[in-house]
């Protein structure tokens, strides 16, 4: 369970508006991954090797790939050469600073530290543990929005990542006759990223130094050959994977399992609002998310901006695709522009999040699909009697110290949950929907009670409520997603959930309340005015310095030309990019263009 202080957590993939009579009732989706693609997988090395900046990162670079290295701060890394893998794109991650067995807990915070100082450019918030022994894990998610173990028997993870965000399995690859590790050929990587793609999942490989290199410096524990890194790489490169660094992917996981979609339509444009409220001390979770509306107008070009700047857009398939990021201002796609219409046969992805533009309309409500989760740990403030009931805190044996008036919260995962109940306890919660409407229950909860065991929900001013029986899941840490009774009605604004404990000894994780006939009041904001995504332009032969982009904009190639057109530079700089769609700008004494391309 990931802790939260919201409890009105909208998840993207299920809140959906229905729109009826409007001439673009389109779908904005959210994508199970970046770019839409079928799965992800993300590369990790460990130690801070030399042939990591020589050899693996220009690798990678060939692809438009990037990677997550994992420095030792002691270990004398090539501060300047990884500084440079920063500049392009590239994760530069700890790995403690001494490479203790296990690492020191004062170690997860001043390694951080170290290489925050070192590298710019670049968010230090991701942990591989050296030894694959974990430090302390609540001061590890304290620093870092994930940290890395090795595999553990299920190394290739669904679409919503590991259990626990301090325990992310990563599969080792090379050779090591002494710890029988043998993962060294092309097809056991594309085996592995094959079963990432049947179940829309992510799955991550960790790597030492590279065999027969001599510049390895201290990563020379199970070596892995560059010739089939090269090969994985080649076959992701053309089977539909997103490959990530591990910041990235875990931030599109947080991104996309939290975000919210609002959309209306005026005219021949769409207005869109991305939002979530997970930003922490640790990061402001800004990773763009891909997006994609049906292009029911059938518009043959369009243009993009979020916060009136441009963003690229493109038409495939009968959807208008583009990337935003969360929080950063309003989406605005319009007819008109400098879109590229494609075609392509590549598979759509079988799941994504997902919400329906409403019209500019007179009308004051229309129905949805809306959600609300609710966290267990963050009960209503007032203390016992008032915001909960709590019969036996004194009898428990241990207290996690979330809040200073727990009443009774065990962990769970990487979070909390209530725990160790009685008969007669009770807890009330503050739950803000935006929608009024019935709405279904469902809890994550945990008994090791061999029969069932019941707690029950009801509104305040609402009669009735909604009973959750749980079936006995073994032991109380073992918990499984269980369906109530019946429906709670919410009002619009403010609700208080009274959640009561029928039955002694069940733990509860979170409630979701989902209900497929929620009034949502229709949001008639005019849309702001859209720009131009690509100025198309020809300049004469002059000296120039040339750069390009992938399509989210990530920096990937420079050079500097004497004298050349366009068309020149980019047969030049296209060599070694894999097939899709790219940014090129260069400068002259007459200021900086920008082009778009695809190969």
């Amino acid at each position: 369970m990931k802790k939260s202080t919201s409890l009105a957590m909208a998840m993207g993939w299920v809140f959906s508006i229905s729109v009826a009579g409007s001439a673009y009732a389109q779908t904005v989706e959210i994508g199970t991954w970046a770019g839409f693609h079928k799965a992800a997988v993300s590369f990790t090395f460990d130690d801070g090797a030399p042939s990591h900046v020589t050899d693996v990162g220009p690798l990678f670079d060939n692809y438009g790939f990037k990677a997550t290295f994992n420095l030792v701060t002691t270990w004398k890394p090539d501060w300047s050469g990884f500084q440079e893998m920063a500049n392009n794109g590239h994760e530069i991650a700890s790995h403690s600073d001494n490479h203790g067995n296990p690492m020191p807990d004062n170690e997860i915070a001043s390694s951080k530290s170290t290489i925050s100082k070192n590298i710019k450019n670049n968010e230090c918030i991701t942990l591989a543990y050296p030894n694959c022994t974990a430090p302390n894990k609540t001061t590890v998610l304290q620093n870092y929005i994930a940290g890395r173990i090795c595999g553990n028997g299920s190394e290739v993870m669904g679409k919503n990542g590991p259990s626990n965000w301090a325990e992310v399995p990563a599969i080792m690859t090379g050779v090591e006759q002494q710890y029988s590790i043998n993962f060294n050929s092309v097809n056991q990587f594309t085996s592995k990223m094959q079963e990432a793609s049947q179940k829309d999942g992510w799955v991550m490989f960790l790597t030492h130094g590279l065999a027969g290199k001599n510049n390895n410096g201290n990563a020379t524990f199970s070596p892995t050959d560059l010739s089939v890194l090269d090969g994985a790489l080649s076959w992701a490169s053309t089977n539909d994977i997103w490959v990530g660094t591990f910041r990235s992917v875990t931030m599109y996981i947080k991104e996309r399992n939290a975000s919210k979609i609002t959309a209306s339509t005026s005219g021949n444009s769409i207005t869109i609002k991305l939002t979530h409220s997970i930003a922490d001390n640790i990061s402001k979770y800004d990773y763009p998310l891909s997006l994609r509306v049906k292009n029911t107008g059938n518009w043959t070009s369009v243009s993009g901006t979020q916060d009136r700047k441009a963003i690229t857009t493109t038409i495939k398939d009968g959807y208008i695709y583009f990337d935003a990021v969360p929080n950063a201002g309003d989406i605005v796609i319009s007819s008109g522009g400098s879109s590229t219409p494609t075609s392509s046969s590549a598979t759509q992805p079988t799941s994504s999040s997902a919400v329906q533009p409403q019209p500019t309309s007179s009308a004051s409500t229309i129905t949805s699909t809306a959600s609300i989760t609710i966290e267990m740990e963050d009960y209503m403030e007032g203390g016992q009697g008032v915001s909960y009931n709590d019969l036996n805190y004194e009898e428990m044996e241990e207290h996690v110290n979330y809040r200073s008036d727990d009443a009774g919260l065990v962990k769970a995962g990487d979070g909390y949950a209530i725990g160790y109940t009685k008969a007669g306890e009770w807890f009330n919660y503050s739950v803000e929907a935006a929608c009024e409407g019935q709405y279904s229950v469902v809890a994550r909860a945990a008994t090791g009670n061999s029969s069932i065991t019941r707690f029950s929900l009801s509104v305040d001013n609402v009669a009735g409520s909604v009973a959750v029986d749980v079936p006995s899941t073994g032991d109380w840490d073992t918990y499984t997603d269980v369906e109530g009774s019946g429906t709670l009605k919410l009002s619009r604004g403010k609700n208080v959930v009274k959640v009561n404990i029928d039955e002694s000894y069940v733990n509860v994780d979170w409630i979701k309340l989902t209900s497929d006939n929620a009034q949502c009041p229709v949001e008639t904001k005019p849309a702001p005015a859209a720009t131009s995504v690509i100025t198309r332009f020809s300049l004469p032969n002059a000296p120039s310095k040339c750069e390009i982009f992938d399509i989210k904009g990530q920096h990937l190639k420079a050079k500097s030309f004497s004298a050349a057109s366009p068309k020149q530079m980019w047969q030049d700089m296209s060599a070694g990019l894999k097939p899709g769609v790219y940014l090129m700008r260069y400068s002259t004494g007459n200021g900086s263009r920008l082009m778009k391309f695809r190969k």
